[in-house]
């Protein structure tokens, strides 16, 4: 991810090496989702998972849920709000940054993870490596692998999720409730 200036202000600019990305991760995440048709080649593989990413983050908007505002997408580039200072400076993960009320973003990001449910869809990929902490808020990010209730992956990668979160506060000190009692908040069953 780089930095660049759009009228003036910092933007995010997100460009998918063709040539690095895993092909063979990309395919499990895309095939299952109903909003995506699955293409031959790496190179449109790469400019669908680009896409992907961006109705992602307009989804996860729709929901509710802090994640960087996405701007615009092309071929393999996306542009998105840059989460940091208006001089420029990123934000960090939370894992550099750690928050200084954790109780308070714990149940923050189980909220996030409820509204993204409600909307039908799954992060599959929440850790103190993809919240970053902006004055001590958080952002949700790198939500490009989330996919939809339909996909066969979304209970795994709820699952997933729940567990990440779960791990993460427990060894911040935060006294977090057992999984099945999350998982069933979540759910609202």
């Amino acid at each position: 991810v780089f930095r660049g200036k759009c009228r003036g202000k910092y933007v995010a600019v997100k460009i998918y090496r063709i040539e690095t990305l895993e092909f063979n991760k990309l395919i499990h995440y895309l095939r299952g989702d109903p909003r995506f048709v699955v293409r031959e080649t790496k190179r449109q593989m790469v400019y669908t998972w680009t896409r992907k990413e961006y109705k992602n983050l307009i989804l996860a908007r729709e929901a509710g849920v802090r994640v960087p505002e996405p701007i615009a997408c092309r071929n393999n580039v996306l542009i998105m709000e840059f989460i940091g200072s208006e001089d420029g400076v990123p934000a960090l993960p939370a894992k550099y940054m750690k928050p200084e009320d954790p109780e308070k973003w714990y149940k923050e990001i189980l909220d996030s993870i409820k509204k993204l449910y409600r909307k039908r869809f799954v992060h599959g990929d929440i850790s103190e490596y993809n919240v970053l902490n902006l004055n001590e808020e958080p952002v949700i990010i790198d939500i490009s692998q989330g996919v939809v209730l339909d996909h066969p992956m979304a209970e795994e990668m709820l699952r997933r999720d729940i567990k990440n979160v779960l791990r993460w506060f427990k060894s911040l000190g935060v006294k977090t409730e057992d999984f099945d009692s999350v998982y069933r908040w979540i759910k609202n069953v």
